[in-house]
């Protein structure tokens, strides 16, 4: 009996935790049914049943980590919405975006906008397993977030885990410190859901070869579901990561010549650095018979444009190159710098107007047009710079030292402390 006992004992475990891994399996497929665009995640992911970690966590290799009795305890709708919400850390790049800042604070930061997203897609109350909550925070970028709670580290209520943690202040979780230095009584690892490398390495260490090669192809599962969000709709809200998604557009040219069109036209125009000359009429007097207007000598200059290829700028990207294209034509622009950025500068490149046809456009993550902004501001070629967003950005407090005209698809109530701004839709923003 003694010696058969314990062996019982383990079938039984192994039962269970079979029992509880097929619960995962079915929870995971459930997961694409309100969100498809996690089909290729749910379908890359192993799930490996764990009793090191308190809760459930992610690896960037896919992995992902689950307590036994944390995964037992979940009702079904409960276990779909923590799957849901340790996917959207892959597609969303937690992992990387954290790097270079506090990990464990900027790991919260996207528990709150992840799981007020969930909220909302999967119909719940409250937040479920104890989850990090924060109505509003889907509307807001990690970076925003992450200020808020180093500005009110002794206010500001969160909990001890992103999964059923316990009530405390962020100082008390996360330290007061920038960047996370002060660490606090519990800022370790069990704390965050989104896991190391080292981590990874340390808990599998037989299997450390082949963890490149699995983060590959979550590389290549995040790229295909980002492109099905932003087909069916799913990325029109701010973000706040850089997407590492890429899309060929095809620039819209010609389709329109509203207001703003003209505005753009002008402002191209009078940035130009080229002298006026009588030896090329001007097109703006082609219409006068008794008056000669002198027009600009066509010298070949270099056009500066920042793209925001957030997510929410999807539809907008195409006609905005399209005209920028049609206007490099009038106004002798023979070169245009495009520094694509969604929350990171993802391409600096200098094309000619006619490249903008068909378009290699890299990002559709965040919003935080800071880093390309600030790198122009370090070239002291650059004099002027047009700036196509939607306005739902963070962007430098300071002015430029060189001139910037903020392009809108739309208007919004964006009212930049410099620049000059327009509307795509011809309203006034």
């Amino acid at each position: 009996m003694n010696a058969v006992a314990p062996h019982a004992a383990a079938q039984t475990d192994r039962l269970a935790e079979r029992a509880i891994l097929k619960r995962i399996e079915s929870a995971l497929r459930m997961v694409t049914v309100p969100l498809p665009h996690l089909a290729g995640l749910a379908a890359a992911v192993r799930v490996n049943l764990d009793w090191r970690v308190p809760t459930m966590g992610i690896f960037a290799s896919g992995r992902l980590v689950a307590n036994p009795a944390f995964t037992a305890k979940l009702k079904d709708n409960e276990l779909v919405f923590v799957l849901a919400h340790e996917l959207l850390h892959l597609a969303l790049r937690t992992h990387d975006r954290a790097r270079g800042s506090g990990r464990l604070e900027f790991n919260y930061a996207h528990d709150y906008i992840i799981n007020d997203i969930l909220r909302g897609e999967l119909g719940f109350a409250t937040v479920p397993a104890g989850g990090l909550d924060m109505p509003g925070a889907r509307n807001r970028s990690a970076e925003n977030i992450v200020i808020e709670m180093r500005r009110n580290a002794d206010l500001m209520r969160t909990r001890s885990q992103v999964w059923d943690g316990k009530d405390s202040s962020v100082r008390r979780v996360l330290g007061g410190g920038r960047g996370g230095e002060d660490k606090g009584d519990s800022s370790n690892d069990e704390a965050g859901d989104v896991l190391t490398d080292k981590t990874e390495r340390d808990m599998f260490p037989a299997e450390g070869y082949d963890q490149a090669q699995r983060k590959a192809a979550i590389e290549a599962a995040i790229a295909r579901g980002q492109a099905l969000a932003a087909a069916i709709g799913k990325q029109k809200a701010r973000g706040d990561t850089s997407g590492g998604m890429s899309a060929q557009v095809s620039a819209l040219r010609g389709r329109l010549r509203p207001a703003w069109q003209d505005a753009l036209q002008r402002w191209i125009e009078s940035s130009a650095s080229d002298e006026r000359t009588f030896a090329r009429p001007s097109r703006r007097g082609a219409d006068r018979t008794d008056l000669v207007m002198p027009g600009r000598r066509r010298t070949s200059w270099m056009l500066n444009i920042v793209l925001d290829t957030s997510g929410s700028m999807t539809d907008a990207i195409p006609l905005a190159l399209g005209a920028i294209a049609d206007f490099c034509d009038g106004a002798g622009v023979d070169q245009v710098r495009i520094m694509q950025c969604d929350s990171a500068v993802t391409a600096d490149e200098i094309v000619s107007p006619d490249a903008l046809a068909s378009y290699p456009v890299h990002g559709f993550g965040g919003s935080d047009l800071s880093p390309a902004m600030l790198s122009l501001a370090d070239d002291p070629l650059v004099r002027t710079a047009i700036v196509i967003t939607d306005g739902d950005i963070v962007f430098p407090a300071e002015p430029m030292p060189y001139a910037v005209l903020w392009v809108l698809p739309r208007a919004a109530s964006f009212n930049p402390p410099y620049g000059r701004v327009i509307a795509m839709d011809g309203s006034q923003p």
